[in-house]
């Protein structure tokens, strides 16, 4: 087989960093964002979520140049500057031939320029990445904080709903904890403290849990060793479900405390991500994902709050004043990774073992090889299955039972095995 040159394989690295990264061009700056209300609406609008794959996707209509309308699932991303679209409607709304972006939130329209819109979220190994987040759900658009930050916006995840206000009119409920706005990106930063160390983090409730710089996790764990769970991204912390180091070289941690300015978050589980280029890469290149990322976020962060976090609260984000208002609608819970330990890679319509998480050294599922593709779990096929439908079936209580169906180069391989706390 034919091998990529190192300069090649460098390239197709920084290729896959930058769509994983959702997208973020150097220049984030939004720009020409016009929202009217309708004077008959008020001064808020609710719109209904659904979730999927550990995020949040709200309805959205978007105008063509004939004026009718077209409705799309939109992915909620406040990690993610500007609009992008699917191929398909970037060009069926006409942005192609340099019209404006054209949409109805609720009853509110909302016009973006064009060239703050980006064509396409690209793709990994071939595959577009609405699809090798969502499918076999059909989602064509993210909505970003560029757009969200023209209102107060809470997310309700106990109600499923998320409501947009006019800046000034929205009465919050919580507690109160400063933020800082990104005045190009609109891009929400909160400042952290975790082991005595302030740590600038971004709000994301586009991120099904909480992700940070590897580095930053690696210096943490040298303190506090008793605070690594596992080698390997597994539950919904394998949020990408793609074949590159960040997950199946990452190491899972469970932080006994993140304090936000007023708020005490205890026993937060995270992701220290593993090196996208290899150790040899990291050092040469620096955090290929992160950096790139953060290009878009406007300022140096350590990662993302997710909704590991931010599914235990009704957040609002005022944008306006640079404030956020935190209310708990349920207790936080230290089981939310347990299961099977694998990390996974989507291949098409399947699903790929790309690691078996260890501990101490120790697998943790014995009898299951990097490369497999995982058929079954308990007799259930997953072939065609979203991501959460397939985590959902490897979730275990540590000692419960499962059984996993492999495929090994064409050899059925059936291993027994059990959910291990995380």
């Amino acid at each position: 087989m034919r091998t990529l040159s190192c300069g090649l394989r460098v390239l197709v690295i920084l290729l896959a960093a930058a769509t994983l990264a959702a997208c973020n061009p150097p220049d984030s700056t939004v720009d020409r964002v016009a929202v009217v209300w309708p004077a008959e609406s008020g001064t808020t609008v609710t719109l209904p979520m659904q979730r999927a794959s550990g995020r949040w996707l709200v309805s959205i209509g978007f105008r063509r140049p004939d004026g009718s309308e077209r409705r799309a699932l939109a992915w909620l991303n406040m990690g993610v500057p500007g609009p992008i679209l699917s191929e398909g409607l970037y060009r069926d709304l006409g942005l192609a031939e340099g019209r404006d972006l054209a949409m109805r939130i609720g009853t509110v329209d909302v016009t973006v320029g064009g060239r703050s819109v980006v064509d396409g979220p690209g793709s990994i190994g071939g595959q577009d990445l609405f699809g090798q987040l969502f499918a076999p759900r059909s989602v064509e658009a993210v909505l970003p904080a560029g757009v969200l930050r023209h209102f107060a916006v809470t997310v309700d995840p106990k109600g499923a709903a998320l409501t947009l206000a006019r800046p000034g009119t929205l009465r919050p409920r919580g507690v109160r904890v400063p933020v800082r706005i990104n005045p190009k990106s609109g891009i929400a930063v909160v400042d952290a403290q975790i082991d005595d160390r302030s740590i600038p983090l971004v709000l994301d409730v586009g991120a099904p849990y909480t992700w940070l710089r590897g580095r930053t996790v690696a210096a943490w764990l040298a303190q506090h060793p008793d605070w690594r769970r596992a080698e390997g991204a597994v539950g919904r912390a394998n949020l990408a479900m793609v074949d590159l180091g960040l997950e199946p070289s990452g190491t899972l941690a469970r932080l006994p405390r993140i304090d936000l300015p007023g708020l005490p978050l205890p026993d937060v589980g995270a992701l220290g991500t593993g090196p996208i280029g290899g150790r040899l890469g990291e050092a040469a290149l620096g955090e290929l994902f992160w950096d790139t990322w953060q290009a878009g976020v406007g300022e140096p962060v350590a990662g993302w709050l997710g909704n590991n976090v931010l599914d235990d609260v009704r957040l609002t984000l005022d944008y306006a004043t640079g404030q956020s208002f935190w209310e708990r609608q349920r207790a936080a819970g230290p089981g939310d990774l347990d299961g099977v330990g694998l990390t996974l890679a989507r291949r098409g319509a399947g699903y790929a073992v790309t690691a078996v998480a260890t501990r101490d050294g120790r697998p943790l599922v014995l009898g299951v090889e990097a490369g497999d593709r995982l058929l079954r779990v308990d007799e259930h096929p997953l072939d065609g299955l979203a991501p959460e439908a397939v985590l959902a079936a490897l979730a275990a209580r540590p000692g419960e039972r499962r059984v996993l169906e492999l495929d090994r180069c064409g050899r059925l391989v059936t291993v027994e095995t059990e959910g291990v706390a995380f």
